[in-house]
């Protein structure tokens, strides 16, 4: 207890504002781009691969198990639906795997297996039970669950707004901070950390993100010419809107749920 009180009183000292030192802020940023290898296994090849290799190892079980992973043998135009299959299941073992991580860290820090990640994490998230990770994992489950089996529109959406979430909260920390003088006021606060640069940046990096992945998945094949340039607009200036507002809600989590639910019914306008 006595050693852990000591580790849990360095990690305050180190970070004596709520603020990281740029070094691991940046860290931290790059950390959410692992939410393209969902985007990997939706759209490219290596959801064929593993296919492959799942049928090619499925020839030496009893029929009996074999049938109960039906979804093996689709082909055609029904590759999505594997997809979706395995990145729930990728992503159900990986919030799982996050989950037992924070649980050691709460009941016994000292052989918490991710120590390093605790230098990416703000003063404030020191010390709650669930990490920013936990809610970045979540809100991405939660939006492949909900609108993965809406084929090929759902996974289109999903890809989308993870990527606008990841790149637009980016832009709008990293540069917010760096070059950014000008304090926003938000609704029912006295100050914030946050600035108008900041935010504008944001609702920038996210639309041209956003704007870019549906140009290579070629989503204009499935949207109507407005609805191409108009739905990461809208996705964009929900950012921007969450970024102003400063809820104290993480935005790991409102971010893709948030963004994720305003494209996905709008999307039904322009298909």
């Amino acid at each position: 207890m006595v050693s852990s009180n000591r580790i849990e009183k360095k990690q305050i000292l180190r970070s004596p504002s709520d603020e990281l030192p740029l070094k691991y802020e940046i860290y931290r940023k790059l950390a959410h781009l692992v939410v393209l290898g969902l985007i990997l296994f939706y759209f490219t090849i290596l959801g064929s691969w593993i296919r492959d290799f799942n049928l090619y190892l499925i020839q030496f079980v009893p029929d009996a198990f074999s049938n109960l992973f039906y979804s093996l043998f689709l082909n055609g135009d029904h590759n999505l639906i594997f997809n979706q299959y395995l990145v729930i299941f990728l992503s159900a073992i990986s919030l799982f795997g996050l989950l037992s991580a924070d649980f050691v860290r709460i009941l016994n820090p000292e052989i918490y297996p991710l120590k390093p990640v605790n230098k990416i994490l703000r003063k404030k998230e020191l010390s709650m039970r669930l990490g920013p990770q936990i809610s970045m994992a979540i809100g991405c489950f939660s939006i492949i669950i909900l609108y993965g089996l809406y084929q090929p529109i759902g996974p289109i959406i999903i890809s989308t707004s993870m990527i606008m979430s990841v790149f637009g909260d980016m832009a709008s920390n990293l540069i917010g901070r760096t070059f950014g003088k000008r304090k926003i006021h938000p609704l029912g606060k006295n100050r914030s950390k946050k600035t108008i640069l900041g935010v504008f940046a944001g609702i920038f990096a996210a639309y041209l993100s956003g704007l870019l992945l549906l140009l290579l998945l070629k989503a204009y094949c499935f949207f109507q010419f407005i609805g191409f340039f108009f739905l990461p607009l809208c996705g964009a200036l929900t950012i921007g809107v969450l970024d102003y507002l400063d809820l104290e809600i993480d935005d790991n989590l409102t971010y893709p749920l948030l963004v994720s639910l305003v494209m996905f019914f709008l999307s039904f306008l322009f298909t």
